[in-house]
């Protein structure tokens, strides 16, 4: 695929970027500008489910991930190739310019604290939504620790599996995984706080048993 920012006030031309940038209100906002990610022939297909998966999520109320808008349309300048606009944007993935893909560069304190609660509040969401990834990519504002998630190319869906198929099973546990990963050791204990209080039945939809299972084996041991 390769993206390009559009605004309703300028025409830009498309990039080769492989990389989509995006932003989340404290990350750079302009909202006038939106990222459009055209497909390859190959690829339609990995593009539209990205837009069917971000529209699930958005339906659920899946916190701190970009949104597509609308469906996906034809390319007009080759057929077999479809585009997806996705919002928000994040004009720079640079730690620099105050974006990282790194809980461990986001400031010390607080910022790094809500980094955290925003990554658990998205995987427990999507889990919730029935939906896992194996290719987990955040971007985290390095001032705020504010969150989005992007690139959802390789997610898939899970809802009505019960129980989970030995294949949705093992991709949780490879997603779990990688979301545990962005932690830095010395916030493991904030970070299974915030599953604690993520898994409270009395406040939120129960998850499966099984992905609680799998949740708990590797989040709190």
């Amino acid at each position: 695929v390769f993206s390009f920012l559009t605004n309703p006030n300028n025409s830009q031309s498309p990039s080769s970027d492989n990389t989509l940038q995006h932003k989340t209100e404290k990350i750079q906002k302009d909202q006038n500008n939106v990222a459009i990610k055209v497909s390859w022939k190959r690829s339609r297909a990995s593009v539209e489910n990205e837009c069917n998966i971000l529209q699930t999520m958005e339906r659920h109320a899946v916190p701190h991930v970009e949104q597509c808008l609308g469906r996906p349309n034809p390319y007009p300048h080759e057929d077999g190739r479809v585009m997806i606009a996705l919002s928000p944007v994040v004009t720079s993935s640079s730690t620099a310019d105050g974006i990282t893909s790194s809980i461990a560069n986001v400031n010390r304190g607080k910022p790094r604290d809500i980094a955290v609660k925003n990554a658990v509040e998205t995987m427990v969401g999507m889990l919730r939504a029935g939906i896992y990834t194996i290719d987990v990519q955040p971007l985290f504002s390095v001032e705020t620790g504010e969150a989005v998630f992007i690139d959802f190319t390789e997610a898939r869906q899970f809802v009505g599996s019960s129980p989970l198929s030995p294949s949705d099973a093992s991709a949780i546990v490879g997603f779990c995984t990688e979301m545990a990963a962005l932690v830095p050791e010395t916030l493991r204990d904030a970070a299974r706080e915030c599953l604690a209080l993520e898994l409270d039945g009395a406040n939120n939809p129960p998850l499966p048993e099984e992905v609680v299972d799998i949740l708990e084996s590797i989040w709190m041991d």
